[in-house]
C-alpha cells in the first residue's frame, strides 16, 4: 500500500473516531439518563451492539464516499482477492453494505462481549462506567467501519489509477 494511501486512512480513521466518540456518549447518555445502572444480559448487548454497528456504518457509509469523489481515491487500488472483489461489490450497493458490515461486525462482536460479562457475572454496570464504555467503543468501531468503507471504495476490479 502507497504511504499516502495509509495516511489517508490513519487521518480519516482518527476523524471518525474523534466524532464517533463524541456521538456515541451522548446517545447512549440520552438513552440511559436516568437509570443508575445499565444492563449487561445477552439480549441487552445483543441488542445495543447491533444498533450500533447498524447506525455507525449507516452514517459512516455516505460520509466516506464523498470523501473517495472529493480525494479522488476511489478506485486507486487492485482487487486482487475475492474479499477485495466482494467489497467492491458491496460499495457498489451502499445499503447492503451497511446491513452485511453491520450485521456481521455486531455478530461477531457479540459473542466475546456476551462472555466476557456471563463469565464475569455482572449483570449491570454503573450508568458513567457505561458511558465511558461505550465512547471508547464507538471511537474505535468509528475508526474501523471508516477504514473498511474507505478500502471497500478505493478497490477496484480495474488496473489502479495513479493518485496525483
Amino acid at each position: 500500500m502507497k504511504r499516502e494511501i495509509a495516511v489517508y486512512l490513519k487521518i480519516q480513521a482518527a476523524i471518525s473516531a474523534a466524532f464517533n466518540f463524541f456521538i456515541g456518549g451522548m446517545i447512549a447518555s440520552l438513552i440511559y439518563h436516568k437509570a443508575d445502572f445499565v444492563k449487561t444480559d445477552a439480549l441487552s448487548i445483543a441488542f445495543d451492539l447491533t444498533i450500533t454497528c447498524l447506525m455507525t456504518f449507516a452514517i459512516t457509509t455516505p460520509f466516506c464516499r464523498m470523501s473517495l469523489r472529493r480525494d479522488k481515491t476511489e478506485g486507486a487500488l487492485a482487487a486482487n482477492s475475492p474479499q477485495a472483489r466482494l467489497f467492491v461489490w458491496l460499495f457498489n450497493r451502499p445499503l447492503l453494505l451497511c446491513v452485511t458490515l453491520g450485521l456481521g461486525s455486531a455478530l461477531v462482536l457479540f459473542v466475546p462481549a456476551a462472555a466476557f460479562f456471563a463469565l464475569i457475572s455482572v449483570k449491570a454496570v454503573p450508568f458513567y462506567f457505561y458511558v465511558l464504555l461505550k465512547s471508547l467503543f464507538s471511537a474505535a468501531f468509528g475508526a474501523f467501519a471508516t477504514c473498511t468503507v474507505l478500502y471497500a471504495g478505493m478497490c477496484s476490479d480495474d488496473p489502479p489509477h495513479e493518485i496525483t
